[in-house]
This record gives C-alpha cells, structure tokens and sequence, in this order.
C-alpha cells in the first residue's frame, strides 16, 4: 500500500533521512516539515489509522519521540501551565471589546445563548483534538504534522499555509488592540489626543514586543508570564465589571440593546459576530500548546481544556453580558472608554490590558517562531542512526547561546516589522478578528477535527455515531461559509471609508 507516496515504506517504521528527503525535495530544507511517509503509511479509506494513546497504556506510551525535529522543548509542563497558556491566549483583554463586537450585533436573545453553545461545543471539540495528539506511535506537535499524516502532503501543505496566514492576521489585530490600549491611556491624560494616531501607537506597541519576544524563547519560557497574564486578566475583569455595575444601576439613563441597520446590515454583522465568538473561545493552535505537556499528554490536556472551558469562561461571558447590559449598543469598541469610574482605576485596568495582550500575541507568534528557530538554528537537528529525532528537549542554556541570539533576534524582528507594518496600515480590529476566525475556527477547529476522529478512531463507530460527526462537519462548513461572508463584507466597508496610515475616527 502506498497511498502517501512513499512506495515500499512498511509498518511504523522511520525511513532514512535521505529517503524521506526525496519524498518532497532535499533533506536540507525539510528540518521542521514533518517527513510524510517516514512512519506508517495512510491506510485505505475505511480502514482504521494506527492510533496510540499514552493514557489506556501508560507503560509502554511515555516519551513518545515528535513528529518531526524541533528547537523547542517537548513535554516539559504540567498540565496546569498549559491550562494557564490556554487562559492567556483565550481569556485575553479581548474581552474588552466583545461587549460591541458580538452582543451589539446578536442582542440578547441570541447573543449569550450562541456564546454558551459555542464554550460548550469548542471544549467538545478540542478533547477530541486533543485525544489525536499520540497518532501513529509520534507526538503530533503540530496541527499540520497531524493532519499531513492523516491525509497526506496536500493537505500538509494547505493547512501549514492556512494556518500561518490566519495566525499572522491574528497577530496583526493584536498589534491593533494594543495600540488601540496605548492610545485611550494617551487620550485619557492628553490635551490633544490626535497629535499621535493609532498607527503610530501600533508601531509603539510593535517595538515593546520585540523587547518581550526575544525575551522569552519558547512556549516553555512563558509559563511565568502565563501565570501573570491570569492576574492581570482578573484586574481587567474585576474593574470592568465593578465599574459597569455601578453605572449599570444609575436611574434615569436610557439604553438601547435594539439591533441597528438595515436588514442586509444586521445580517452580515451577525455572521461577523459568529466568527468573534468562535474566536474568543478557541485558540486555533490546540496541538501546538499540548506538545509541551508532560505525559499522560490526552489525560492532561483535558484537565487544561477543562480550566479554559470554565475558569476562562468567566470573565469572557461576564464582561461581555454585563458590559453590554450596563451601556446598551452605545458601547464603545474598547469597554473602558464607557466606564465612568475614577481616571486612575481605569488607567490601571488599562495598562494591565497592554501588558496581558502581549503574552497573548506572543502565543499566537509562537508557532512562528518554532518554525524560523527550527529551520534556521541547524545545530539542534541530529537523527539518530534509527532516524529517531534525538533532539526532543535542546539544552536550556542553548536558547542563549551568541548564535541562537542573533538568529531568534534577526527572525523575530523581521516578523514583528512586517506584522506591525499592516497593522499601522490597516487598523480594523474588530474585522482583522472576524476574518481570522472566520478562516481557521470553523472549517479547521470544527469541521476537520471531526472528520480526522472519524479517520482515526472510527472503525467501529455505529452509523448514528457517524451520522452525528457528519452533521458536525455540515454545520462547520455552513458556519464558515456565513462567518467568511459577513467578516470580508464588513472589510470592504470599513475600507471604502478609510485611510492608509491614519485612525479610523
């Protein structure tokens, strides 16, 4: 059988560097590629996919090797610093903005019952993701790794470029959403708050994480950072919503939760808001965070997707519904500019939200980063005679050597540079947002994580097991095709009325 193009390659064997090379083009520049074909080959359609899972057999499943070579630590963190980095990247300072961008658009009704749904349906279906990480005997560290071995190198490659571009675009709205914080905390104080505009504040925000980015190396490096980002999410939360509360309570102060526009209006923004709830509750990278877990790594990534799905719940659902009900659909894009509270207790939830974003946006970078570090810093890629990867953990001092500096320097600000080049250009969070969740949530967090179990697990599902996975894809795809829709309308209108380099007040 040789459905992945690599003729003769039997059983979980690993072929030899040079074979694996010839499969896509010289061995050199193949380092943080997964070397399709160089373990089991893909069975038949029908046939079950070689699966193993460290948890149903402890003893023989510990310290599997990882799909392919990596500069970064593999299975270092215990599952409650993953469940922090989990925190971090979905219980982010975002929630300053849902009030608008999701309840102003769904109204009550629709509003909180699609958040719950949506928690409920994504922590569904990032357990089954997660249980796909020990697929054909390896430790999937990544989703394209996972998802090449299960389909193929086509499909490797669609979702390494789908996935980079949605994750880059990510990036870019949070240079956004960070110059949009440093800029309320200058207009706060500033007699004049248009003599410095938001594109210059994004530039600002772009060079204090450049300082951050070369300061913490890998996903393992930030666990410090993660546990930071947790409290100052609580900051955020607990001065948001004393603040709403208490304006929310004045009498005499109308609010309109009405949906405004026109019909076409409201439906393209509601399709814009699917997207925006599907983001804030799913991180798009689920396999690139579990990769740091320590073993049992399916046991202790649903401990982590457990805290995210209800800890991390909290002050997303609460900040939004109660921001919302405190201000109506007059509330502002960032939710502290309708707060009425003292000056210094907002400058404070202020500037926790700058720096919160930034281990954010660095979670979102990191995947990046894995791949320039891995492809660049050669000295950590050595096979063993077996073809085994033998550089599953490089040393920690390696990440400070005078080399690994000047190349995590050189890469990193070249990335950086670039992100915050387009987010000064085009500064439509709220859009950036919509348009990256629309691409990546629904059609590879919901539809493709569905179907992938069936491949893997789903010999001996009975038909209304199947059927019920079927009617998740089918769901997915339509939810795609109306987020897609209603996130590049939304583009194209904020653009007809904008200017290049410039606010969009």
């Amino acid at each position: 059988m040789d459905n992945n193009g690599a003729g003769g390659v039997q059983g979980p064997h690993v072929v030899s560097m040079k074979r694996a090379g010839s499969l896509r083009g010289p061995a050199e520049n193949d380092y943080s590629v997964v070397n399709l074909g160089a373990v089991a080959p893909i069975p038949a359609d029908g046939d079950p996919l070689p699966f193993t899972d460290g948890d149903s057999n402890p003893g023989k499943m510990k310290n599997l090797p990882p799909s392919s070579a990596t500069a970064h630590e593999i299975g270092r963190d215990p599952w409650w610093v993953v469940g922090f980095d989990l925190l971090a990247a979905s219980s982010s300072s975002y929630i300053l903005s849902y009030p608008q961008l999701i309840m102003v658009h769904l109204g009550w009704i629709a509003g909180p019952i699609i958040m719950v749904l949506l928690n409920a349906a994504f922590f569904y279906n990032n357990c089954l993701l997660g249980s796909l990480h020990e697929t054909g005997g390896k430790r999937q560290i990544r989703t394209r790794d996972l998802v090449g071995y299960i389909y193929g190198r086509p499909m490797f490659t669609a979702v390494w470029i789908l996935q980079f571009t949605v994750l880059i675009v990510f990036c870019i709205g949070t240079f956004v959403w960070a110059g949009t914080t440093l800029e309320t905390i200058y207009s706060s104080y500033s007699s004049d708050p248009s003599k410095i505009s938001l594109s210059e504040w994004v530039a600002v925000a772009g060079a204090c994480y450049s300082v951050f980015a070369f300061a913490v190396p890998t996903l393992h490096s930030l666990r410090l950072y993660s546990t930071i980002s947790l409290v100052l999410t609580m900051i955020i939360t607990f001065i948001t919503i004393g603040i709403s509360i208490k304006d929310g309570v004045k009498s005499g102060v109308a609010r309109d939760y009405s949906i405004v526009g026109t019909k076409a209006d409201k439906w393209f923004s509601a399709m814009g808001a699917l997207s925006i709830v599907g983001f804030a509750f799913n991180t798009a990278i689920l396999p690139e965070l579990q990769a740091s877990v320590k073993p049992p790594t399916v046991r202790n990534i649903y401990k982590a997707l457990g805290l995210q799905y209800t800890v991390g719940a909290i002050p997303v659902i609460g900040v939004t519904l109660i921001v919302y009900w405190a201000y109506g659909n007059a509330v502002s894009g960032f939710a502290l500019e309708s707060n009425s509270g003292p000056k210094w207790l907002v400058t404070v939830a202020k500037v926790a939200a700058f720096f919160q974003i930034l281990v954010t946006l660095h979670i979102y970078a990191l995947p990046m980063f894995e791949f320039l570090d891995s492809k660049f810093l050669k000295a950590y890629r050595s096979l063993k005679p077996s073809g085994h990867v033998q550089n599953d953990v490089p040393p920690a001092g390696r990440h400070w050597s005078a080399r690994t500096m000047l190349v995590r320097f050189l890469t990193r600000i070249m990335f950086i540079s670039i992100t915050t080049l387009f987010g000064a250009m085009f500064p439509f969070f709220g859009d950036i947002l919509e348009l990256g969740g629309a691409l990546i949530v629904f059609p590879l967090d919901f539809a493709v994580v569905h179907h992938m179990y069936m491949k893997v697990k789903g010999k001996n599902f009975s038909w209304y097991r199947r059927t019920w996975h079927w009617l998740m894809i089918v769901i997915a795809v339509l939810l795609t095709i109306a987020s897609v829709t209603g996130a590049v309308r939304n583009i194209i209108a904020a653009s007809s009325t904008y200017r290049i380099f410039h606010s969009n007040n």
